[in-house]
């Protein structure tokens, strides 16, 4: 009996899947910045918030985040597609956010994903805290958390979009970062004791006038 199912081995090149990812053979590595860098400033788009919160209502237009910030900013990256950790990351900000706010920070999430894609896949969780659509990565790129040619998927098993490693800064309003936290393996918790340490501690020399 004939086989009319041709073995993959057997095609020609030009009928290779075209949907698997190949690395880049020239790469600008992720570089990501850490505690003592400064924050380079970015703008934030009405049209990109997805969730406004305090932080976030004054905005019109195209406004830079210095304008927004008077007191310590916890800056969470996020996407979906880092999948169980994405939801274990938003669901730890969310058990912590309201001791953020009593030791006088702000928290802003920064998503790959645009509104209603983020909403479909967060909607049980019921976020309280400001987000942002970080459209073609460009926040992430400025924190060198993103690389195009460099990409998460190509060392990360079961991340297949091209996404950020995941990463939390806290910045001072002249967005000196005084705590990072970059998780390049996706195998960390989040530090809740550090991280409200550094906001505390952000506040506290700022109430005192010292120069933050």
């Amino acid at each position: 009996m004939s086989n009319n199912f041709a073995r993959y081995a057997d095609l020609s090149p030009e009928f290779e899947i075209e949907n698997v990812k190949k690395a880049y053979k020239t790469r600008t590595p992720i570089s990501p910045l850490h505690a003592g860098a400064t924050f380079p400033a970015f703008h934030i788009n009405k049209k990109n918030i997805i969730a406004t919160s305090d932080i976030l209502k004054s905005v019109q237009g195209l406004q830079s985040i210095t304008q927004l910030i008077d007191r310590p900013l916890v800056l969470a990256f996020h996407s979906i597609h880092w999948n169980s950790y994405g939801t274990r990351l938003l669901e730890e900000l969310n058990d912590i956010y309201a001791d953020i706010r009593v030791m006088g920070g702000q928290l802003l999430l920064v998503t790959t994903d645009e509104q209603q894609r983020f909403e479909e896949a967060t909607s049980a969780l019921q976020l309280p805290f400001a987000s942002i659509w970080d459209q073609h990565n460009q926040i992430a790129a400025k924190a060198g958390l993103y690389s195009a040619t460099d990409p998460i998927w190509d060392r990360i098993s079961g991340v297949n979009e091209d996404v950020p490693v995941p990463a939390i800064y806290v910045l001072t309003p002249s967005l000196k970062i005084v705590y990072s936290s970059v998780d390049l393996w996706l195998e960390k918790s989040l530090e809740r004791r550090d991280l409200l340490s550094a906001v505390y501690e952000a506040s506290h020399q700022g109430s005192h006038g010292i120069a933050i």
